[in-house]
């Protein structure tokens, strides 16, 4: 079967080859240290690990990170500036990486992070054995009945708190003198929209279901739901919100 190359230019750089370390057995032992980032106090969204100079453990070299970040809203970057290596955990994900690199420092940079966010990364200077890691099925609910048809924002996450909206259940039990529009919207802490949904109201009523679920949306600073009318509706709406 022919290869087909598309055109290409001759890599003009130097190729330094680099001590790889994943067969040396540390001269410490197998060691590793353990640390939690709470971006929500750092007051950056950047952090330097320097494992020489900060470090209680003696580590000679490092050669695995096992990072969870499922309490992350964002992606969480690992660059190691001696290697040019970077290591990209999404948000909401953990697992154990093997990495490229000679020296103890590097940084960890998670754009976006908020205040409830939080990463917990394991240095280890020595590569165990594959283990599977099995993602976590679990999340968090919120849920009021009883919200009136009326303009306004009612609260079902409260502030500070961030995640990742997975599912809305909506109940719309509603009738109106004259055909009506209705609003609904569910907004995070920074004033952002996140769903939105429009619905017609007769005057004979209506009853209407809304769930929506696979949804992998970021919401800051709490949740609420917004109801807005083009006119007098009278009625409730039960709103439940599940999110990790």
């Amino acid at each position: 079967m022919p290869l087909t190359v598309p055109p290409f230019t001759q890599f003009q750089g130097t190729m330094f080859p680099l001590r790889g370390l994943w067969n040396k057995p540390p001269a410490e032992g197998d060691r590793f240290v353990n640390v939690e980032i709470d971006w929500g106090s750092t007051n950056t969204q950047a952090v330097q690990f320097s494992l020489s100079g900060n470090s209680p453990v003696a580590l000679s070299q490092i050669v695995a990170l096992y990072v969870d970040n499922r309490r992350c809203g964002v992606d969480c970057d690992f660059q190691f500036p001696d290697s040019g290596f970077l290591l990209t955990v999404p948000a909401r994900a953990q697992g154990m990486f093997p990495i490229l690199t000679n020296a103890l420092m590097f940084y960890a940079i998670a754009a976006g992070a908020g205040a409830a966010d939080i990463t917990i990364v394991q240095i280890l200077n020595s590569l165990p054995p594959p283990i599977p890691l099995l993602p976590t099925a679990s999340q968090n609910s919120a849920g009021i009945s009883g919200i009136p048809i009326t303009s306004g924002l009612t609260s079902l996450v409260a502030s500070p708190l961030s995640g990742t909206l997975n599912t809305i259940a909506l109940q719309i039990d509603a009738t109106a003198a004259t055909p009506q529009t209705l609003t609904l919207s569910l907004q995070d802490g920074t004033g952002a929209t996140v769903w939105i949904g429009y619905y017609q109201i007769g005057t004979s009523g209506v009853n209407i279901p809304v769930n929506i679920s696979g949804l992998n949306v970021r919401f800051r600073n709490g949740l609420s739901l917004g109801v807005q009318t083009s006119g007098a509706i009278a009625g409730a709406i039960a709103a439940n919100v599940y999110y990790s």
